[in-house]
């Protein structure tokens, strides 16, 4: 940045005037010198505002913990809220084979997986194109991708559904197999458009690549033209591998949207093929065998503890990439 710049003074100050720095260290002076009454109360109401938000985010954890450490002892004693007084741990393991907790988190790690991997891979890709490329409606085909963010996947849901039911493409399953493909309750409705970027959420992930993208410099780019590389090759040694705050970011968030996804998975998939997410759900029939159920005290604890065993993972995740997360969110929301 050059000595002009640094010096720029804020409006309303005059030519002759005392320079920008001299202006900044005046108003921190004032700051410092404020009344001691001041500083008390701004720091109160941040310690109120902090301690609220804290409560609202960490309310449902240690709900949950403690409702899924009850015995039935305790969700008849009207007394006992927090603190149980006749722990258990025989919950989880009730909860762990009433949603079968193994398979499904075979099947929700390998759609949740997969589709993180294709959504950053592709998301980054298209997210570069805007960032870098001119072409005829860019702007225009930018702000449809941005409009997929508020078109609700129900509205779409049932056209999608009978194309999977029966799939082909320009007649070639029918002139192998002899007519179209079933994909309904296999794992490629739910994979499929990651390939091709317009999976769960995709277009908030173009829109946090492009603007990461945008905030590079272009003399990287120049540097790897220099060098004989075109515009994939640059883009696959040079941008790609300096990307890696919004691909973390990507990561997470792709990751978590496709683990609790329930919409999808419920639509999709049917028996041994469900995810986490779509047992959880029905958790009270695979409890007592039946959904008409009068009494549902003792089933209580049983499904706080499945939702505790359907975090789990989601909580190691968050606590790996946090520092990479925030730092993505950050860059990506630099540039505009």
């Amino acid at each position: 940045m050059s000595q002009k710049a640094i010096s720029a003074k804020p409006a309303g100050l005059k030519k002759k005037g005392p320079t920008f720095n001299q202006w900044l260290n005046r108003q921190k002076h004032k700051v410092k010198q404020a009344p001691f009454w001041k500083n008390v109360l701004l720091n109160i109401f941040l310690l109120i505002l902090f301690t609220g938000l804290v409560y609202v985010l960490i309310y449902p954890v240690i709900y949950i913990v403690s409702t899924s450490l009850k015995s039935q002892a305790d969700m008849l004693d009207s007394t006992t809220v927090w603190v149980p007084k006749h722990p258990s741990l025989s919950n989880y393991p009730a909860a762990f084979e009433a949603i079968d907790y193994l398979a499904g988190l075979k099947n929700t790690l390998i759609i949740a997986v997969t589709t993180t991997v294709l959504q950053t891979i592709t998301c980054s890709f298209i997210g570069y194109g805007f960032a870098r490329f001119k072409f005829k409606e860019k702007n225009l085909i930018f702000a449809l991708v941005i409009l997929t963010l508020i078109i609700p996947v129900q509205t779409i849901v049932l056209p999608q559904y009978l194309q999977y039911r029966t799939f082909d493409i320009f007649g070639i399953f029918t002139a192998i197999t002899g007519g179209p493909i079933n994909l309904v309750n296999t794992f490629v409705p739910l994979i499929l458009p990651s390939f091709f970027g317009v999976g769960l959420k995709s277009g908030l992930f173009i829109y946090l690549f492009r603007q990461f993208y945008r905030g590079m410099p272009k003399e990287l780019e120049e540097a790897g033209y220099i060098d004989g590389c075109g515009p994939f090759r640059t883009y696959m040694r040079i941008m790609w591998p300096n990307a890696t705050a919004p691909m973390v970011s990507v990561i997470l968030l792709s990751f978590v949207w496709h683990w609790n996804d329930v919409f999808e998975p419920d639509m999709y998939l049917e028996s041994a093929n469900r995810t986490l997410a779509v047992r959880l759900v029905n958790i009270t029939s695979a409890i007592t065998g039946s959904s008409e159920v009068t009494n549902l005290t003792y089933v209580i604890p049983t499904k706080y503890a499945g939702c505790g065993l359907f975090i789990l993972p989601l909580i190691i995740v968050y606590l790996v990439g946090q520092r990479y997360f925030v730092e993505g969110m950050e860059r990506a929301g630099i540039v505009g």
